[in-house]
């Protein structure tokens, strides 16, 4: 049964859905693969029985390239970091199986990324790990890895060589006094300062793959963090990473509701924030945990 205190957001979300296309990302704009996935695991995540959640999957599918890429439009095919969510948008539907093993094969193939020996460059991480980019033949960042990371440990790929590539990078990426901000740690000898948004994603994806005291700081940083945060997508990634490590922040439903009627004089927030917004109401246990339960594949 849906929850009455988000029904009418779940609602919100399902109304931008764009026939044929998949979910826009803004109230009367076009379809984007990366909203519709979003989309349809928040209303998969609280029971709905929409039609439009099949429909997106099917949008999905139908916009895959030969390769299995995801891309964010078919006039920029390098823009290929949505596959790893059609991944988990795709998980859980059987019709679907055949594209999102088509998906996880490019993720595991993927060798479009630039390495850098660490010492040619002013950057404090090691540019030699291979991870996942936001545009192919470019540099590896958090959140396309992290978003990787969590697609292949959904689908049971945890001893792969590619994940244990991204758990190599997510961890050499944490800034010394904890967190994570788009990827890099220090810049001509400066310590970088850690963002809610990445360090939720990044705790998301590591969560029972490393031990905690690895990444106890980062914890440690997202709990103080979390209580004083006003704005969607960082409020969202906080709880989620929070809840993937067994922390129980206090008054986090509430917190949501606050930052959801807060529409009402900034404005209705995009598809993706509102998405992950209930999410993090929903996932009490991660969004990853309350995934890895579906499926039958056996570890790689």
């Amino acid at each position: 049964m849906l929850d009455h205190s988000i029904r009418k957001y779940l609602e919100t979300v399902e109304g931008r859905y764009v026939d044929g296309v998949g979910f826009a990302n803004r109230p009367g704009g076009k379809g984007r693969p990366d909203a519709s996935c979003w989309a349809v695991l928040a209303l998969e995540a609280a029971g709905t029985r929409s039609d439009v959640v099949g429909r997106a999957r099917q949008a999905l599918a139908k916009a895959q390239c030969s390769d299995g890429r995801i891309c964010i439009s078919p006039q920029h095919v390098e823009a290929c970091w949505p596959t790893p969510l059609a991944i988990l948008a795709w998980h859980g539907a059987p019709e679907y199986e055949g594209p999102r093993n088509k998906a996880i094969q490019f993720l595991l193939q993927f060798e479009q990324v630039r390495t850098v020996n660490s010492g040619q460059t002013p950057l404090g991480h090691n540019g030699t790990i291979r991870g996942w980019p936001w545009i192919a033949e470019t540099h590896a960042w958090v959140e396309p890895t992290a978003y990787a990371l969590m697609a292949l440990r959904v689908c049971r790929y945890t001893n792969h060589s590619r994940t244990r590539d991204a758990v190599r990078l997510l961890l050499d990426r944490q800034l010394p006094g904890g967190g994570w901000n788009y990827g890099n740690t220090t810049v001509f000898g400066q310590e970088l300062r850690p963002m809610p948004e990445t360090t939720g994603p990044a705790l998301e994806a590591l969560a029972g793959m490393t031990p905690r005291d690895v990444v106890e700081k980062s914890i440690v940083y997202l709990r103080s963090r979390r209580e004083h945060l006003d704005t969607p997508m960082s409020l969202a990634w906080a709880i989620l990473g929070l809840h993937a490590w067994q922390e129980r922040p206090e008054q986090a439903q509430e917190q949501i509701l606050r930052v959801l009627a807060a529409q009402d004089q900034y404005g209705p927030c995009d598809t993706i924030s509102l998405s992950l917004l209930l999410l993090a109401w929903q996932c009490q246990t991660g969004l990853v945990r309350s995934l890895e339960h579906t499926g039958s594949q056996d570890d790689k």
